[in-house]
C-alpha cells in the first residue's frame, strides 16, 4: 500500500515538473524579467498579506460599528421607555393635582356652606332671643304699668270709700270694722288681679 501511495505521489510531482518546464519555470538571467516577476510575486504577497490585514481591519472596525449602533439601538429603546414611564408619571401625576384641585373646591364649598349654615341659625337665634327679650321687657312693662294702675285705682276707691264712711254717721267700731273689711277686701282684689294676670 505504502508503494502504491508512493508511485501516485511520484507521479504527480512528474507531471507538475513536466508542466512547469513547458511554462518556462526555471532560471531566467534576465534581470528586468526577473525584478517584474519578483514584483509580481512580492505584490502578490503584500496584496494577500496586507488584504487579509486590511479585511480584517476593516472587519473588527464593521463589528465596532456595528456594536456601536447596537449599544446607541438600546439606548434609544431605554431613553423611549423612560420618556413613556415619564409621559405616564407626568398624566398621574396632572390628574392627581386635578383630582386635589377638584377635591379642595368641594372641601371650600362644603366649608362655606358649613359657615353659611351656622350664620344663619346664629342669625336666627339671635333674633329669636331679641323678640324674646323684647316680649319679656313689654310683659314687664304691662305687668308694672298694670299693677301700678290697679295700685292706684284700689287707692282711689279705698280713699273715697273712707271719705265716704269718714262723713257717715255710724259708730267708731263700725267704722273701723268697715276699715278692716275694706282692707282686707282690696288686699284680696289685689292678690286676684296679680293672680290673674299672672
Amino acid at each position: 500500500m505504502k508503494n502504491k501511495e508512493s508511485l501516485k505521489l511520484f507521479s504527480i510531482i512528474k507531471k507538475l515538473i513536466i508542466l512547469l518546464m513547458r511554462y518556462g519555470f526555471g532560471f531566467n538571467t534576465n534581470l528586468i524579467e526577473t525584478n517584474v516577476l519578483n514584483l509580481r510575486v512580492v505584490v502578490r504577497i503584500v496584496v494577500k498579506v496586507v488584504g487579509d490585514a486590511l479585511k480584517n481591519t476593516l472587519d473588527e472596525r464593521r463589528q465596532m460599528i456595528l456594536s456601536t449602533l447596537q449599544e446607541a439601538d438600546k439606548k434609544e429603546r431605554k431613553l423611549q421607555q423612560q420618556l413613556e414611564e415619564a409621559k405616564k408619571a407626568l398624566e398621574t401625576a396632572r390628574l392627581s393635582a386635578q383630582e386635589i384641585r377638584t377635591e379642595f373646591d368641594q372641601a371650600v364649598k362644603q366649608e362655606n356652606y358649613r359657615i353659611e349654615q351656622k350664620l344663619i341659625e346664629d342669625l336666627k337665634r339671635l333674633k329669636e332671643s331679641s323678640c324674646q327679650t323684647i316680649k319679656l321687657e313689654r310683659q314687664q312693662i304691662i305687668e308694672s304699668v298694670t299693677q301700678q294702675v290697679a295700685d292706684l285705682a284700689l287707692k282711689n276707691a279705698e280713699n273715697r270709700l273712707n271719705t265716704v264712711l269718714k262723713n257717715d254717721p255710724v259708730s267708731s267700731k263700725q267704722k273701723e270694722l268697715n276699715k278692716i273689711h275694706i282692707q282686707e277686701t282690696f288686699n284680696k282684689l289685689k292678690r286676684k288681679l296679680i293672680f290673674n294676670y299672672f
